[in-house]
């Protein structure tokens, strides 16, 4: 999971900003600038739908852009670490990077429960009594709903924790506190493994059960339908494929860009536990970190402005189906 430190890697004893603090302050400037609009347009344009129906994966996307507007109402403050030293309370600091995480695990959460309930659908099209499960679904919805942003704030509570104020370089700096490699070990894993090895295999199985569906399903004779129905079921099914193809593109795009984040993490494992052992690879590892670290979070925090832009683009495709 990404480490939202509020003071980000400093090379000098003053407050000088140098291009190093520039670069990512000028992308999370930009990602603010054009992602919190377009994510609150696409907030109010789905929650104006809410009562009508809304299809579940609809519900997730809103899921999605509610985490993601969260994540960069936190880029200002990002910013202000990146450019200066930390300048409120300790309170502040544990509270903002807990709900910077919080946000994230929403995120990770959401995208899982998009390739589960994809292949969800696929299960409930083999079901004898649909109407049964059709009224366990609208009560089990809602709660998953719930459920995601509950089991994200469990997972983002140990960082509430270990945050705190720390002297770096004569600055002030917001960051993790906790000095005993276990400790930081076993928190860098817990963010690897809620934040990405989980979901990932999640994610994975469910879509190489899907392909193994949709061959049986191919290959097993279907019956012949009315030429009158055949038109409007194959709008629906266009309209169905770009809801598919949306769900998948939302699913890449956060992997590609949150992998980078992971891998620094277990360098940031190897460089704990090589501290003492080995400090020479202690020492390119920390470098190598410092270099990379924070152009990994920044991309990542690129994946919030994205997606809105996929809701635009293949929803209008949707629409011209439909027509």
């Amino acid at each position: 999971m990404m480490e939202l430190r509020l003071g980000f890697n400093s090379t000098s004893n003053s407050t000088a900003v140098g291009s190093k603090q520039i670069a990512p302050a000028v992308v999370m400037s930009l990602c603010c600038l054009v992602g919190l609009p377009s994510n609150i347009a696409v907030i109010i344009s789905i929650a104006r739908e809410w009562n009508k129906h809304l299809s579940f994966t609809l519900k997730l996307i809103l899921n999605l852009a509610v985490s993601d507007t969260l994540t960069l109402c936190l880029a200002p403050v990002v910013m202000c670490g990146i450019l200066f030293a930390w300048k409120l309370d300790i309170w502040s600091c544990r509270i903002l990077i807990f709900l910077g995480h919080w946000s994230l695990y929403v995120g990770v959460l959401t995208v899982t429960s998009m390739s589960v309930h994809r292949y969800h659908n696929v299960i409930k099209s083999r079901v004898t009594n649909r109407m049964m499960l059709h009224r366990l679904e609208r009560r089990h919805r809602r709660l998953q709903l719930i459920g995601i942003w509950i089991l994200a704030f469990v997972f983002a509570l140990p960082i509430f924790f270990t945050q705190g104020l720390k002297d770096k370089d004569g600055l002030q700096r917001c960051q993790r506190t906790i000095e005993s490699q276990s400790v930081v070990v076993a928190l860098l894993l817990l963010q690897i493994l809620l934040g990405f090895i989980i979901p990932f295999l999640t994610i994975l199985t469910c879509y190489l059960w899907l392909h193994k569906g949709l061959s049986q399903k191919a290959k097993s004779p279907s019956p012949t339908r009315a030429p009158q129905d055949q038109e409007p079921r194959n709008q629906g099914s266009k309209v169905k494929t770009y809801k598919k193809r949306l769900v998948v593109s939302i699913i890449v795009a956060f992997f590609l860009f949150w992998t980078p984040v992971h891998i620094i993490n277990v360098i940031d494992i190897v460089t704990t536990l090589t501290k003492t052992s080995h400090p020479d690879v202690h020492s390119q590892l920390k470098s190598f970190r410092r270099v990379c670290g924070d152009t990994s979070k920044t991309l990542a925090l690129l994946n919030c402005c994205l997606n809105p832009f996929f809701y635009v683009f293949f929803s209008r495709n949707a629409i011209k189906c439909s027509k």
